[in-house]
């Protein structure tokens, strides 16, 4: 097997920092050993180096700071051109920038462009893995894996469910939303660093049928993930509540279609 390894400062985490006095790993002369795409090896220089192949490359960076890639657990690849815009509220930004926006993604061409983009722009930053919101559109998820298995990155993605409170162009319904996913699911989940995630927008944008439906194919494949937003403003709330009411509250409407286990976000 070929050996590449780096010889740089080393910062990594066995815990989170923020709970345990020894969650992070700093070695001032650290080596990193890499096999095959794949680091089998780090630590101290001097206790790992007996650890190199004779034929290993060694990359001396002495100045410089590895760590593991960064971590999005929530991000819109289809609102890269529209970031920061105003608004007043999560409801008026959503109806007056996010949704024209998205209506864009139906063209498969913009799909791609869009994630090439967005992707080379996280990993300039050191971002490797995100958890990704594509839009209605069954081709954006299909760009979005593309461009991400192109790169090997892992990425954690899926197309959004909405089937009312909604523009007609962006809308689609409980069995197609459905059809669409598992077709999605069949094709990405576990395909090299791909992941599939069942994505209801929120809980005012789906009728009860698409998240009963969204509940059985949660049940139906229990290694993918789910992602979704609850209580992000006071007026959002209030409008969950006359949608759904007899409810205990907003995350108990996810709770009741089984959308909360293991991996939802």
């Amino acid at each position: 097997m070929t050996q590449t390894a780096y010889r740089a400062q080393l910062l990594t985490f066995r815990e989170d920092p923020a709970h345990a006095a020894d969650g992070a790993v700093y070695e001032a002369d650290g080596l990193l050993i890499v096999e095959d795409g794949k680091v089998v090896a780090a630590g101290a220089y001097a206790s790992i180096r007996d650890k190199l192949s004779p034929d290993a490359t060694v990359h001396t960076m002495r100045d410089k700071l590895i760590v593991p890639g960064f971590i999005d657990s929530h991000i819109h690849y289809p609102q890269t051109d529209m970031i920061a815009s105003p608004a007043p509220g999560l409801l008026p930004w959503l109806n007056t920038y996010t949704f024209p926006t998205e209506r864009g993604f139906e063209n498969p061409q913009i799909s791609r462009e869009t994630a090439s983009f967005f992707i080379d722009e996280l990993l300039a930053c050191g971002t490797t893995t995100a958890l990704v919101y594509c839009t209605v559109h069954k081709q954006s998820a299909d760009a979005f894996f593309t461009e991400s298995e192109a790169r090997n990155t892992r990425m954690i993605a899926g197309k959004v469910l909405m089937d009312r409170n909604c523009p007609e162009f962006l809308r689609d319904t409980a069995q197609s939303g459905y059809d669409d996913s598992e077709e999605l699911i069949a094709r990405w989940h576990g395909r090299g660093r791909q992941h599939y995630a069942l994505t209801p927008r929120f809980a005012p944008t789906s009728t009860e049928a698409q998240l009963e439906a969204c509940g059985v194919l949660a049940q139906k494949h229990q290694d993918v993930f789910i992602q979704s937003h609850v209580a992000e403003n006071t007026d959002e709330i209030k409008w969950v509540e006359s949608l759904f009411p007899g409810h205990r509250s907003y995350l108990d409407i996810y709770d009741h279609y089984n959308l909360l286990r293991r991996r939802a976000v």
